[in-house]
């Protein structure tokens, strides 16, 4: 039985392009979804094999029956990507020569209905990326304060007034409300609506944001990486939050800062979709791409 997990791969001939010319080797897709930018690196780039790590067990089964074609060169992991260290030990890889993370939600994910990630359906307070493992929402929403909700508000969606939509959440669920839908609609009452997004759009952001912890995964995948580089190697990011691309553009200047630095950025500014991309798939216009390259002495040293 063929396994759907639609979705359009986002600045895939900009990241096929930045790993072009690394060498031979093990590349690690860090966040495999549907196999979208694997498949394209397989494709375009034969002397490299593929890693792919997702913590979406419905992603995963779809992947290896997208990728299965491509028999040794690709392998599939279930982990969360800030296990990357972990996952290199169990599989006897010391080295990589690129790695990839796209952050963004898969839209299998999003139009999944019983994932709870959407407003659109009215699903289950849920939205982890690993349903078989972990706090859905409406645990954290059982557990939480409304500081630390209102904080999660402001700093992963920069929702403003986030202590009033902390208190319609709380309210929402002290009431017994436990659909997506019908949160979004207790939020959307106490935020002016304008413009074409949903008032509720960056609250639930940042409730995923919360439910995956995807700023710690974060920080732990750009704080490991650069250790795992051989030289030539590339490490890109795809990010569509502006708290997640705070966190990748500081890491990367960091290591690319000086005139001696092992580490170089190939661009100056992060790439963006075109027009083009951005018409084809609306989802696609908030992404940056950012890319570091290691050029050659170990980051052992860039470190010491």
């Amino acid at each position: 039985m063929s396994l759907t997990f639609d979705h359009v791969t986002v600045l895939g001939t900009a990241t096929v392009d930045a790993l072009r010319d690394v060498p031979a080797g093990w590349v690690v897709d860090c966040t495999l979804g549907g196999g979208g930018h694997s498949e394209l690196l397989l494709e375009s780039l034969s002397h490299v094999r593929v890693l792919g790590v997702d913590r979406d067990p419905q992603a995963l089964k779809a992947a290896q029956e997208r990728l299965c074609k491509y028999g040794p060169r690709f392998e599939a992991v279930h982990a969360p990507f800030g296990d990357l260290s972990v996952v290199c030990k169990q599989h006897n890889i010391s080295k990589f020569v690129g790695v990839i993370a796209d952050l963004g939600v898969s839209s299998h994910q999003l139009d999944t209905e019983d994932r709870g990630f959407s407003f659109r359906y009215d699903g289950p307070l849920d939205m982890r990326m690993d349903p078989t493992r972990g706090q859905t929402l409406a645990d954290k929403l059982r557990r939480t304060s409304k500081r630390e909700l209102a904080d999660v508000l402001y700093y992963f969606g920069d929702v403003r007034a986030s202590h009033r939509v902390a208190d319609a959440i709380l309210a929402a669920y002290g009431d017994g409300v436990r659909g997506t839908s019908q949160l979004a609609d207790c939020i959307a009452a106490v935020l002016p609506r304008g413009g074409k997004i949903h008032p509720a759009t960056r609250a639930f952001q940042a409730l995923r944001m919360w439910v995956n912890d995807e700023i710690e995964q974060l920080e732990r995948l750009v704080a490991t990486v650069p250790y795992l580089l051989s030289p030539g190697g590339v490490f890109a990011v795809i990010s569509f939050h502006s708290g997640e691309d705070r966190v990748v553009k500081q890491v990367f200047r960091e290591f690319a800062r000086g005139k001696t630095s092992s580490f170089e950025l190939p661009h100056r500014k992060p790439l963006t979709p075109t027009p083009q991309e951005c018409a084809q798939n609306p989802r696609a216009r908030s992404a940056k791409l950012r890319v570091l390259r290691f050029r050659g002495a170990s980051a052992e040293q860039e470190a010491s």
